[in-house]
Parts: structure tokens; C-alpha cells; sequence
């Protein structure tokens, strides 16, 4: 098992005196796959690498633009043009030193599932529901655990993907453009970072309490509830 350093010691000290150095080794042992490094990426992103997951790899194909700057809070004036995941990453390292961070310059498509097989949690905040689809397919093959996140205007979901039902349970039947899209519903600069936050913090608590028991989340203008979520009967995904 890897040891912490007394620089990490010291920085993760808070959560140390909350959880204890076990826990801390957990995170560091971690090893994270992140899809998305716009809206809400750009806050999960940040706060796994704050937390000491000791490892995180990215995938983003998209270029920073000047309208992501108010929402997306890790990008500056001069990471314009530049890709996301590249630029994401070079933040993490500055953050945090004591992590790996991997960027992947492309958006994650089947051919990268092989990825998967050395990941303990994967995160999907992309804006892309074929690309959900496919984490959640991949991730109940592999019985992998997934957070799913999308957001809109009005309204902003998550979903952990851990036990008996899964994401197609609730959206097999919407199309593309059903998914709520801030590009084109626009958006307040502070929701990414509610529900970017929020998913972060449930996988911090899942990686240290495993909980199977499947979860959604609705984030509702100005209030957030759970509910439960059953098997649809005709799913063929088995999650974990």
C-alpha cells in the first residue's frame, strides 16, 4: 500500500481528522476516468484532484471558448482555443502534485473502453447522451461505478450507477434532444458548479461507504431532492 508523504499528510489533514489516514490511502489508491471537462467536469475535476484521488485521467475533444469562461472556472482568458482536457489537466497538476493526471484530447467514444478496466470510478458530465449511453452500457458490462450528470436551464440531474438499475432505466426513450443543454437553453453560471459539487462529494462518499443501492438526483432551480429508481423490466444491462 502507498504511504503518504508528511506534504500530504498535512494537506489532506482536515479529512484525515474526519475519516482517518485509511480513507486518505483509499483516495490516493483511487483511480478515476472523468468524461467532460466543461460545466460540470470543470468542478468534479478540481475537487477529486483537492481531495487526493491519486489518479485522473480526462477526456475532452472540445476547445475552451470565451462563452465557457463564466461557468467553467478552471479555464482562463488565455486557455481560449485550447483543448479542454489538455488545459484542465495542466490545472489539477498545479493544484495538486501529488496526483497523476492523464488528458485525453478526444471525446470518449467504444474504442476507448479498454480504459475501463483499470478504473475504479468513472464520472460522466459530457453534453453528449450517446456518450452516456455508452458509459452506462460499458459500465454495467464491467460492472464498473458511474456517475451520470446533465444539466439545463430549469432543471439538472445525477445518477449513480451501482446497482440494479441503470441510466437507460429512465431515459431509454428520449432523444438527443430531449437532454436538457445549456448551449441552447442557457444557463446561471453558479448550477455546474451545484451539481458538479454534489456529484463529487457522492463519489468522495462512495469510494470511502460503498452504497450499491442506485440513486437519482433532481436539482430543481432552487432545491435538490433524491428519488428511487427500479429496474425498467425489459433492461438488459446488469449494473453491479
Amino acid at each position: 500500500m502507498a504511504a503518504l508523504s508528511k506534504n500530504e499528510i498535512e494537506r489532506y489533514s482536515r479529512q484525515i481528522l474526519l475519516r482517518g489516514i485509511a480513507a486518505q490511502l483509499k483516495l490516493k489508491e483511487t483511480r478515476a476516468l472523468v468524461v467532460g471537462a466543461g460545466g460540470l467536469g470543470a468542478t468534479i475535476l478540481p475537487l477529486l484532484a483537492s481531495a487526493g484521488i491519486g489518479s485522473i485521467t480526462v477526456y475532452d475533444g472540445d476547445t475552451v471558448e470565451r462563452s465557457n469562461l463564466g461557468r467553467q472556472h478552471i479555464f482562463r482568458e488565455n486557455d481560449i482555443g485550447n483543448n479542454k482536457a489538455l488545459s484542465a489537466a495542466r490545472v489539477l497538476r498545479d493544484l495538486n502534485p501529488h496526483i497523476e493526471v492523464v488528458a485525453q484530447a478526444h471525446n470518449f467514444t467504444e474504442s476507448d473502453a479498454p480504459a475501463l478496466a483499470h478504473t475504479d470510478i468513472i464520472f460522466e458530465g459530457s453534453d453528449s447522451l450517446a456518450a452516456k449511453f455508452l458509459l452506462n452500457d460499458l459500465a454495467c458490462r464491467l460492472r464498473k461505478t458511474l456517475f451520470i450528470a446533465a444539466l439545463g436551464a430549469a432543471q439538472g440531474h445525477a445518477m449513480l450507477v451501482a446497482g440494479n438499475a441503470c441510466y437507460r432505466c429512465v431515459f431509454d426513450e428520449i432523444t438527443e434532444g430531449e437532454l436538457p443543454n445549456c448551449a441552447t437553453e442557457g444557463i446561471l453560471s453558479t448550477a455546474p458548479a451545484v451539481i458538479g459539487a454534489a456529484v463529487a462529494h457522492a463519489g468522495i462518499e462512495y469510494l470511502l461507504h460503498p452504497d450499491y443501492e442506485t440513486k437519482f438526483w433532481i436539482f430543481e432551480k432552487n432545491h435538490c431532492r433524491k428519488v428511487a429508481v427500479r429496474k425498467r423490466q425489459n433492461c438488459k444491462n446488469h449494473a453491479a
